[in-house]
């Protein structure tokens, strides 16, 4: 046999599955929708979801990673030597689409319900999943990269905003659409906006609703690098040979960017319990928005809106 497999029970939302290989590297099989390569000669982490319709954080997701998380932390952390680990880069495994965001069905069918328990249970859990990537899983010495080599709107956005460096590539937009239905980026986008370009530009960025270029957020600092078309890969390649050498210095800068601009859960709390008022109280006018937001999503990605007709009358 040249892999062996470990069963891996965590929290109570299901199990993973890790399969260590005789050179090193492992694959994790958290679900259908998340996988987690592990390259033990690059000591690099590579993390893909690949969602089910419309390519956005459903609720079996977050909650994947959620668990995900703690998967990560736990084979890691004390294992510096059998398994190193430097980087951890977060891709899409859905052409043209790095992650649409929050799931908006979910959100029409709870808002129109007025169910305000899963609603908060739901962006209680995208915090968690944003802030510990934030924080590296709560290992010492490693860098996130999200690679962008699709469209990042909303929760999508605020996911790779979380990470330490974010390349794009040239054709990918990113931007947060939810004022246009009377909300606003409530799992983190505005505090790592503020830490990454201040003020003036986070509100730039979240109050038009627009959708904006990589090179036009290259420009204004949001991101950290563009490339062309199909060379994301190759670019995260290159960063890493490039920062080998000052590997110590670079990490040690990661730790004190995160000590100079904090993020605190509890900021991301307080922020997801005005989010929860907000949407609470959005108006059928506001909900209509969103409902077509959202069924142009499915027209895109090919599937059927998935609402039950007696919440369609309550939202029109």
């Amino acid at each position: 046999m040249n892999a062996t497999v470990s069963p891996t029970l965590l929290a109570h939302r299901g199990s993973s599955e890790i399969i260590e290989n005789a050179d090193g590297s492992a694959n994790f099989e958290m679900s259908s929708q998340l996988t987690f390569h592990y390259d033990n000669e690059r000591a690099q982490l590579t993390t893909l979801w690949e969602p089910r319709g419309v390519p956005s954080f459903n609720p079996e997701l977050l909650h994947d990673m959620e668990r995900g998380s703690q998967v990560i932390e736990g084979f890691f952390n004390g294992s510096e030597d059998r398994h190193p680990l430097r980087h951890i880069i977060v891709r899409s495994a859905v052409r043209n689409v790095f992650c649409t965001g929050g799931d908006l069905g979910y959100f029409l069918r709870l808002i129109t319900a007025q169910d305000r328990a899963r609603l908060t249970e739901y962006a209680r859990a995208a915090v968690n999943v944003t802030y510990r990537n934030y924080t590296a899983h709560g290992l010492r010495g490693v860098t996130t990269i999200a690679l962008l080599e699709g469209d990042a709107l909303g929760g999508g956005f605020e996911s790779a905003l979380s990470c330490d460096v974010v390349i794009a590539e040239k054709h990918v937009k990113a931007g947060f659409p939810e004022v246009l239905f009377n909300m606003f980026p409530g799992m983190g986008g505005l505090s790592f906006l503020a830490r990454r370009v201040g003020r003036q530009a986070a509100n730039q960025l979240s109050r038009t609703g627009r959708l904006y270029s990589a090179q036009e957020l290259f420009e204004m600092g949001v991101i950290d690098q563009v490339v062309e078309t199909g060379e994301a890969g190759e670019a995260v390649a290159r960063l890493i040979r490039t920062r080998e050498q000052q590997y110590g210095a670079h990490s040690a800068m990661n730790s004190v960017d995160r000590l100079l601009n904090p993020v605190t859960l509890n900021e991301l709390t307080d922020i997801v319990r005005l989010w929860v008022d907000c949407a609470m109280q959005m108006t059928p006018r506001s909900i209509e928005w969103m409902r077509r937001l959202h069924q142009q999503q499915i027209a895109t990605f090919g599937r059927t809106l998935a609402i039950a007709p007696q919440e369609d009358r309550a939202a029109a």
